[in-house]
């Protein structure tokens, strides 16, 4: 997909919509409130659980999951805890075969595939900070500061170039 990734429909409602867009009023809806009660997949893998109840709390209450992406959780719940468990596992760095010939240990690639999942899921559901750069918090009115929480203009530190011949 080629430019910015759209806004949820809700975020454009808050935000306005200056250019007029047709807002998506099929969206799926929000998780009912039992939506961070641990899913059966997670029942036998207590890290897997951990990371589902730290984070399912957080998404649905940002608006950032629905039932749709419940399998995307799931997912990331237990790569996450299969990155864990091969962590532990992984030391020694080397570990000697029964030839007697050194080799990595195994368990290193399981963490390395198990991390680079995480980090494909993590922007699917908001849970990275350039995946978070475009929400935005409405400052309180009276708020002094507010002018310094945009950016300033770019502008070139380097003077215009000129050319001589």
């Amino acid at each position: 997909m080629r430019g910015r990734k759209p806004k949820p429909t809700h975020q454009r409602i808050l935000d306005g919509n200056p250019g007029k867009r047709a807002v998506n009023r099929q969206e799926p809806p929000l998780p009912p409130e039992d939506f961070a009660q641990l899913p059966g997949e997670l029942a036998g893998d207590h890290l897997a659980a951990a990371e589902w109840r730290r984070l399912a709390p957080i998404l649905r209450v940002r608006r950032a999951v629905t039932v749709a992406d419940r399998a995307a959780l799931i997912a990331l719940c237990l790569e996450w805890s299969r990155y864990l468990q091969a962590t532990a596992k992984a030391s020694p760095l080397v570990v000697s075969t029964k030839s007697g010939y050194p080799m990595p240990n195994p368990y290193l690639g399981v963490a390395a595939r198990s991390l680079a999942a995480c980090t494909r899921l993590w922007p699917e559901l908001g849970l990275t900070p350039s995946s978070r750069s475009r929400v935005k918090i409405d400052t309180p009115p009276g708020d002094e500061f507010a002018e310094f929480d945009d950016a300033p203009p770019a502008t070139s530190p380097l003077p215009p170039r000129t050319t001589t011949h």
